[in-house]
This record gives structure tokens, sequence and C-alpha cells, in this order.
């Protein structure tokens, strides 16, 4: 079996990133972990893990491909998913590309994108996929 691919993920995130994410595992026969790095200003109950539990496993159920989550510690998404790649020897970093909004705009201005540091930091591949757009009413879905 393959190393691990990892993936970064938040509460909330758009199901397709995981889910592609997914079936490159699925191609390479392996596992997925996924990593949450908890940003928020305020400090999680558990709640949002929770959530994100229940987000994941709705996503990736049907897939065929095992997963678990790690909740990572605060600090810089880039260097705590870098730190997670190497504890887990991921094969592939997998992240979404950068996040809509002021959350990715705060990302941008105070240091660029999670994917570009993350580059400069790995010595595996890393692979940014951009979030589909929703199909259009009239539009049939892909499956």
């Amino acid at each position: 079996m393959i190393r691990p691919l990892l993936v970064g993920v938040h509460p909330g995130q758009h199901p397709d990133i995981v889910q592609r994410a997914a079936g490159f595992a699925h191609a390479l026969g392996t596992t997925v972990v996924c990593v949450w790095v908890d940003v928020g200003p305020v400090p999680d109950d558990g709640r949002a893990e929770q959530q994100l539990k229940a987000e994941l496993d709705g996503a990736l159920h049907g897939t065929g491909v095992g997963w678990t989550l790690v909740v990572a510690g605060d600090g810089d998404v880039a260097r705590q998913l870098d730190e997670a790649a190497v504890s887990h020897d991921a094969a592939i970093v997998v992240v979404g590309a950068h996040r809509a909004g002021a959350d990715g705009w705060r990302n941008e201005a105070l240091g660029g994108s999670v994917a570009g540091r993350l580059s400069h930091l790995q010595h595996r591949p890393v692979v940014v996929l951009p979030v589909l757009p929703a199909p259009t009413e009239g539009e049939p879905d892909e499956d």
C-alpha cells in the first residue's frame, strides 16, 4: 500500500475537495488523512470538530476509501500541514484553493496562500484543487 494522502480540511468546506482527494486515494490504493488546523479566534468546544466529522463522513461515504481526521494545533496552516505530512509520511498533500471572502483575503495578506507556502516547505507533491462551481439550474449534475 502506498503512503496515505493528506488533505487539508475545515468545517464548512465544499465537499468537492475531499471527494476528489478520495478519488486520487482510491486510484492509488491508499487512505486519506484529513487534517484540520483550527485558526478560529475562539477556542473550540468540540462542536466544530463534530460538525467536521459529520461533513467528512457524508462526503466520503461510499468512496471505499478509509479516512481519519487529525486536528492539528493552532498556528500557521501551512506549517501545521507540513508537520502533519511529515509525521504521517504522506505521499501527497492536497489542499483546496484559497478561501473566498475575508478569510481568504486575510490569509493572502498575512503571508500568501497556504498552497504557495506549503509548496516551499514540502519535499513531496502538493496538489491544489479549485472548488468546482455548482451546476447551474437546468444543467445535470456530473456523477
